[in-house]
């Protein structure tokens, strides 16, 4: 009973924690979406004071090559021009710097609008009706509307409701201008036969085009804020995860997909595993949420380091770990080879007591493989040997939440144990061990423990075939990339004792093998060591990286016993 009141009043508190991390992740994203608005209506009033420079420029250019530059000067519709920049200067000016309220922001950037429209059509009931006046201040509007469509975040309502107060005093100026023009107009070019009896038929014809004209504007318009601002919103949702923005991937499995990303406030660069959705059950939710809670408890130095978990609104999880900076086993040894006796040494102890941290915590990694150990350089050092993704493992208390199939194997099929083919249900921290005694064999060896066409084929060489040992292999390898050509024979020992098919024939715990790997008669893999090597071969470990993420690595797969 004690035990259910402390399991719910942790689950009450860990509610807590998701909603406070759920208000900050909003409050980040309202700071951001404000920060964005007021720079975009900036870049569109910096824009549109520079194309009314333009237009005042060419204008005086012009004036100035038919001398009619002081006429111009004096006409009332040069100084509505010039007017005409003054707000969109003023939208620049004031959004450029600060920080202002999204009310502030949108009521400045409405008001340049109007404003800018009020001045240039002023502007247009100066053009002779004879010249086109309705056509040609109907142009220079729909720009600006298109122009703050493109630039400025709005919606298609939005959009729609600020054309429609830019076309309201617009189609009554026209009218008005038509009205009372005392000018000859071509009333051929309108689609009359004979002349229009009064002018009132003249504005009621051209303000009812304007009308036309203006609504197609506003229509278009308004689709181009929806299709833009939908793209905007889509974008920050699929680069936005909880208080993470991603950047680029780095690498896909068969579980999942690694972006690297940067946490919002804390500008942290962090490394965020997406988990596919197919590959996790509603039921395993509740289990993934408790298995990284407990890994984010390990503090081993091998082990890479969990951040954060969550969840997306469309049911994807993923969760947020250290960004390493290296290469793992695998690209090694795809790139460079087999690798030397005493830094398989370095790499296999690293590994073995990240392991048995994780197994003292009661947790299985069941996916030890070359991809999933990393040799990063942090803190001064090169080849510190981290192991990656635990964010699949499986409790070893059977007792605990942990509802994994007895029936579902999971691994790599060339890291599989046997008991994790036979009784996946039963896997324990010996299975862990035999993967990594794998991945020693094939650091040593540049290949894999066993081979084969097919799945099936490799698995039932982990239940029936003995290893080949090493002096049968090295005759036709690739020559070693640093370092002594033997194998020494308690190196081979210990990677043998690892791959025993019976649990209880591999050595008993991560520390065990760890002891039995420092006892190992061989020098130990310094940094010097290290730094040549990678003087060495780290050229062509990065000439040999897909240019692009690959999946091409052996993935971790799933197979249901049951339905076989």
């Amino acid at each position: 009973m004690h035990g259910e009141q402390a399991e719910s009043q942790q689950a009450e508190l860990q509610q807590a924690e998701l909603q406070q991390a759920e208000l900050q992740q909003a409050e980040l994203q309202q700071v951001e979406s404000r920060a964005f608005l007021q720079k975009r209506v900036a870049a569109f009033g910096q824009v549109g004071a520079l194309i009314g420079v333009t237009a005042i420029a060419c204008r005086l250019l012009i004036a100035l090559a038919f001398g009619t530059l002081v006429d111009e000067l004096g006409s009332p519709d040069f100084l509505f021009q010039l007017f005409a920049i003054l707000p969109c200067a003023q939208m620049w000016l004031v959004c450029r710097e600060g920080a202002h309220g999204v009310k502030t922001i949108v009521v400045i950037e409405t008001a340049g609008v109007l404003a800018t429209t009020g001045l240039y059509i002023a502007v247009g009931v100066h053009i002779p009706t004879e010249a086109g006046a309705d056509t040609s201040t109907a142009f220079v509007l729909s720009f600006l509307l298109f122009a703050r469509a493109v630039f400025v975040p709005s919606s298609a309502r939005h959009t729609l409701l600020l054309g429609v107060a830019m076309g309201v005093p617009l189609v009554i100026a026209m009218y008005l201008h038509y009205l009372h023009s005392d000018t000859q107009i071509d009333w051929r070019a309108l689609g009359w036969e004979q002349p229009p009896e009064s002018n009132q038929v003249v504005a009621i014809t051209s303000a009812s085009v304007t009308t036309m004209w203006w609504t197609l504007v506003i229509a278009l318009a308004s689709l181009a804020s929806r299709v833009i601002h939908g793209l905007r919103e889509e974008v920050r949702d699929i680069k936005r995860l909880g208080q993470y923005i991603l950047e680029h991937k780095l690498g896909e499995g068969g579980m999942g997909v690694v972006f690297q990303a940067t946490h919002g406030m804390l500008k942290r660069p962090t490394a965020i595993k997406l988990l596919r959705k197919e590959r996790v059950s509603v039921t395993a939710q509740e289990r993934f949420r408790r298995e990284v809670q407990l890994t984010a408890k390990l503090t081993h130095p091998h082990t890479v380091r969990i951040y954060d978990y969550g969840k997306t609104p469309d049911g994807l999880l993923y969760y947020a770990m250290e960004l390493l900076h290296g290469a793992t086993v695998q690209e090694i040894v795809d790139a460079i080879g087999r690798q030397p006796p005493a830094r398989v040494v370095h790499i296999l102890r690293h590994a073995a007591g990240a392991l048995d941290e994780a197994h003292a915590a009661g947790l299985i990694h069941r996916d030890i493989k070359p991809s999933n150990i990393m040799l990063v350089d942090q803190g001064g050092e090169r080849d510190v040997t981290k192991v990656l993704d635990f964010g699949l493992v499986k409790s070893i208390d059977a007792d605990a939440t942990d509802r994994t199939d007895p029936n579902l194997v999971m691994g790599t099929p060339h890291y599989l144990s046997p008991e994790a083919i036979q009784v996946p249900g039963k896997v324990s921290p010996r299975s862990d061990l035999y993967a990594l005694g794998a991945v020693g064999y094939y650091l040593l060896a540049g290949r894999h423990v066993f081979d084969g066409d097919t799945i099936m084929e490799v698995c039932s060489h982990h239940l029936q075939s003995t290893p080949r040992p090493f002096s049968e292999l090295l005759c036709s390898e690739r020559p070693l990339s640093g370092g002594g050509e033997s194998i020494p024979p308690e190196l081979e020992a210990v990677i043998m004792a690892c791959l025993q098919k019976r649990p209880g024939d591999r050595p008993p715990s991560g520390r065990a093998l760890a002891e039995a790997l420092e006892r190992v008669p061989i020098p130990h893999w310094t940094q010097q060591d290290a730094d040549t090597w990678w003087q060495r071969c780290g050229k062509e470990i990065s000439a040999a990286r897909p240019k692009k993420p690959s999946s091409s690595h052996p993935t971790t797969m799933a197979v249901d016993l049951s339905e076989r």
